[in-house]
């Protein structure tokens, strides 16, 4: 028997015996990226932590700053002002509307006669004035460079003719006619066509025929117009006082910021020369202490006016309510009647209540940290470089990119989560090869190209649409802003659907094949096993696709930049579901159209990492309640 060859092992190779292996170098790659991602993690929240925090104590010192220099005290009074103006703001729409709607045919027709001759003016007008001004007397002209500027003219003037747009309140004879007026108008002529002053005209007719009824009405606004004269007077007089005292504080908060720095820098210095060149730099520097308490007590020598001024508006005002109309005819007219009406008596207790804030109000009332936060997180008004006061509340960019969600979400839901269901469950190979691939495409598109379609596109076609008469049921219709809630709304929706189908789709797919044949066996018809068996085994996972979309709707920037009509305003709720085709703006757009422009260090430089850190904190709560669901549908 032949003898075999004992195979001995194979000697390790020198690494392996020192403890490298190629499995382990593997392995430490892998788990030195997921610890560097980590890092960076944690890299970015220490950042935003930094740069944010140091918000809150700089926004209680503006405030403290607010309230020392008297504007506080002036606030008190503009705030019923502003209130004042805003309600008379109401009841002159109100006017306006009920006369425009009484006479809204007469208007649409003067309307689309005017943009149709605007519409021609506006592709020729650069041609035509290259003609006038090489036709000019005092200038030679070149006749051949004439005559060709003369045949741009005309090709010019053929295409505007040949696009002009539709206009449904006019006769076919009245466009014809105001087509061959523009068509024969010379060159040089600078007058309207002669249908459009006509229009025109016909319009305002109407419009003061339309007044007649409402002479009463107009009387009553004007009167409450002028009650607010004395106020507006007193506001502007305390306002010189207490702006020239604030820049006082401000100018010695400058310099006390740069005596700080330079004592930090001499305390660093290791040359002792240079140490007291910094010191007596510092000591240099040192602000004398603004004189407060003189112009504050100026200041509060006119509280009696302003108590005086609050009563008297008050009673003018409160007999004013009475003198307006029960009601207007027109739908619009009423809903604003009704607004002021619904208000007026919040702006009475208001101007009760001004009085006795005024009498109250100290300047030397301490401003706790707490105060910055709430006035941060409750705010409404988001004002910054103004010349008065900044304010960073984020409300009105809460809301916004609150609406923009619901209305994307609205669509995106059943958009996503009904194709994903057809696909998975109902579509033949052939179509889910087309569709899948058609819906996961539109991830590609950019978001700045969605941008453009939704401004010069979108925007554009859903305002022409809410200008149609069978449409004027819709609330918010017709649309005023192009650039709104809805219209960011929807493109957001675009963009979020391939994320809820893909995530949707491989939910129902993960779902196992036992369950859909134990269905069937038991005789269910597929629409019944699909709707009452897989979706709802599926149900977590479809719960996480649609809060990773809105995940993505929350956290998008360019589109709303672009597309929402960056309106920092709460939207007028009065309008019902009309408020959601109102401008607004969002958490995100403010970072990307503000961070660019702001000084470093500033105030305003750090609310920004703010509303950073909270965007980070909702979109981090949302992507792991999504993740959670996730991991509950996988046991």
């Amino acid at each position: 028997m032949p003898q075999q060859e004992s195979s001995s092992p194979q000697a390790p190779h020198r690494f392996q015996r020192q403890g490298f292996s190629f499995e382990k170098a593997i392995r430490f790659f892998f788990a030195s990226n997921a610890g560097l991602t980590i890092v960076i993690l944690a890299l970015i929240i220490i950042f935003l932590l930094k740069e944010g925090l140091g918000f809150f104590p700089g926004y209680q010192r503006e405030l403290q700053v607010y309230r020392i220099a008297g504007l506080e005290f002036v606030d008190i009074s503009r705030k019923n002002l502003t209130a004042h103006e805003q309600l008379a703001s109401v009841l002159n729409r109100a006017y306006y509307a009920e006369i425009n709607g009484k006479c809204a045919h007469q208007m649409r027709r003067s309307q689309e006669a005017s943009a149709l001759f605007n519409a021609y003016t506006d592709q020729t007008g650069p041609t035509r004035d290259l003609v006038l001004s090489n036709s000019q007397a005092e200038i030679t002209p070149n006749p051949e460079m004439l005559g060709a500027l003369r045949a741009n003219f005309d090709q010019q003037k053929l295409k505007a003719l040949a696009s002009l747009p539709a206009t449904p309140h006019l006769t076919a004879d009245e466009r014809r006619e105001l087509i061959e007026s523009i068509h024969t108008r010379p060159i040089d002529s600078t007058d309207d066509p002669a249908l459009v002053t006509a229009l025109a005209e016909e319009f305002a007719a109407a419009r003061e025929k339309q007044a007649q009824p409402l002479l009463e009405m107009r009387a009553t606004i004007d009167t409450f117009e002028a009650a607010g004269a004395d106020l507006s007077s007193l506001i502007s007089e305390m306002t010189e006082s207490v702006t020239a005292t604030k820049e006082k504080i401000q100018s010695a908060d400058i310099l006390e910021k740069d005596r700080k720095t330079l004592l930090a820098a001499a305390a660093s210095a290791k040359d002792p020369a240079e140490r007291e060149k910094l010191v007596s730099e510092a000591q240099a520097s040192l602000a004398d202490k603004p004189d407060v308490e003189g112009p504050i007590q100026i200041l509060l020598e006119r509280r009696p006016d302003c108590v005086k001024t609050h009563t008297a508006l008050q009673q003018a005002a409160a007999g004013i309510v009475s003198q307006l109309p029960a009601t207007l005819s027109q739908p619009e007219a009423a809903r604003l009647l009704s607004v002021a009406r619904n208000n007026w008596p919040l702006f009475i207790a208001d101007l009760q209540n001004a009085p006795a804030e005024i009498t109250a109000w100290k300047h030397d009332a301490p401003v706790p940290l707490s105060a910055a936060i709430s006035s941060f997180l409750t705010g409404k008004d988001w004002v910054t470089g103004g010349e008065w006061q900044d304010f960073y509340g984020i409300l009105p960019l809460a809301i916004g990119s609150l609406m923009i969600s619901i209305v994307a979400l609205t669509i995106a839901i059943p958009s996503g989560i009904g194709a994903a269901v057809y696909v998975n469950q109902f579509a033949s190979s052939r179509e889910q090869a087309l569709i899948k691939p058609v819906i996961e495409f539109i991830q590609a598109i950019p978001s700045v190209v969605l941008g453009f379609i939704g401004i010069l596109v979108f925007g554009t076609v859903l305002r022409d649409l809410s200008m149609l008469d069978s449409l004027q049921w819709i609330p918010g219709f017709p649309i005023e802003e192009r650039l709104n809630i809805f219209t960011a709304g929807c493109l957001l929706a675009l963009m979020s659907i391939p994320t809820i189908f893909s995530l949707a789709e491989d939910a129902i797919n993960n779902v196992p094949s036992a369950y859909a044949e134990a269905s069937e066996a038991l005789g269910a018809s597929r629409v019944q096993t699909t709707f009452r068996v897989v979706i709802p085994a599926a149900f977590s996972g479809i719960l996480a696709a649609v809060l990773l979309g809105l995940g993505r709707v929350i956290g998008e920037t360019m589109v709303v930049l672009l597309v929402a009509g960056n309106r920092i305003k709460i939207p007028d709720f009065t309008s019902g579901l009309g408020s959601f085709f109102q401008p607004a703006h969002t958490l995100t757009g403010i970072i990307a159209q503000e961070l660019g422009e702001v000084p470093l260090g500033s105030v305003h430089y750090r609310a920004l990492f703010v509303v950073g850190i909270l965007l980070f904190a909702v979109v981090l709560a949302i992507n792991a309640t999504a993740h959670r669901f996730v991991n509950k549908m996988k046991h």
